[in-house]
């Protein structure tokens, strides 16, 4: 959860990696402050709004955010097993969505996370949950869809996804597109997971945002995702 809203390689690289037992608020809030005052760089991801925390009683960010994951540390055990009690996919999301500073975004970000296979947990996933079984649309994926569907018609966001997710294959070839899945071990096809879909409707929607004002935002850099495969097999 603190990786997910911090969501910075280079931040990565100077906290490391947490844990529980050892968890140190003050020193969260040291070495992010001096990313920040001393290095000049943002210890924060650009590529969301991650809040100020306002709640948590300072007027620096960085202040609010070590003291928002000091109260989540304080209570963290109850909150992991309420998340992996779940009985479903969107109950685990639930139960992560209750802890303070985590809002839809974020929240499904986690629980993305969490149903990935890890090697510290036997090759298995924390939640025994797969991409497929549900997802939620966060703000950009709700503008890709409402860019899909015809004027003045409504539909439920989980319905369009998996609308989506379930007609990949013939959509691509009623469109003539020779799209390149990825492989398991066998040699057999990936599909697009739901998941992935909730993903591709927010890469979608900033395309089409690109393509109205002429321009990106942000300058895409190939080097910072070689850094995170670096980092992540380090």
């Amino acid at each position: 959860m603190l990786y997910r809203l911090i969501g910075r390689l280079e931040t990565f690289s100077k906290i490391g990696l947490q844990s529980l037992s050892t968890f140190s608020p003050s020193m969260l809030e040291s070495r992010l402050k001096l990313i920040r005052d001393v290095e000049g760089k943002p210890p924060f991801s650009n590529a969301y709004t991650v809040s100020s925390y306002a709640q948590m009683g300072s007027h620096d960010k960085i202040e609010n955010v070590a003291r928002l994951f000091s109260t989540l540390h304080d209570k963290f055990e109850e909150l992991f097993d309420r998340i992996t009690n779940a009985r479903s996919a969107e109950g685990a999301f639930n139960a992560i969505r209750s802890a303070y500073g985590f809002g839809v975004f974020l929240s499904y970000q986690v629980l993305v996370d969490l149903l990935y296979p890890i090697e510290s947990n036997g090759g298995r996933a924390i939640l025994p949950f797969s991409h497929d079984d549900w997802a939620i649309a966060g703000p950009g994926a709700q503008r890709g869809i409402r860019l899909l569907l015809k004027q003045n018609h409504a539909a439920n966001d989980l319905q369009v996804m998996r609308w989506l997710r379930n007609n990949q294959r013939s959509e691509f070839a009623r469109l003539k597109l020779g799209f390149s899945y990825l492989v398991d071990t066998e040699g057999n096809e990936i599909e697009i997971s739901l998941s992935n879909i909730e993903n591709c409707l927010c890469e979608f929607s900033k395309y089409e945002s690109v393509n109205e004002r002429g321009k990106a935002r942000r300058r895409f850099d190939p080097f910072a995702t070689q850094g995170l495969t670096k980092w992540l097999t380090a």
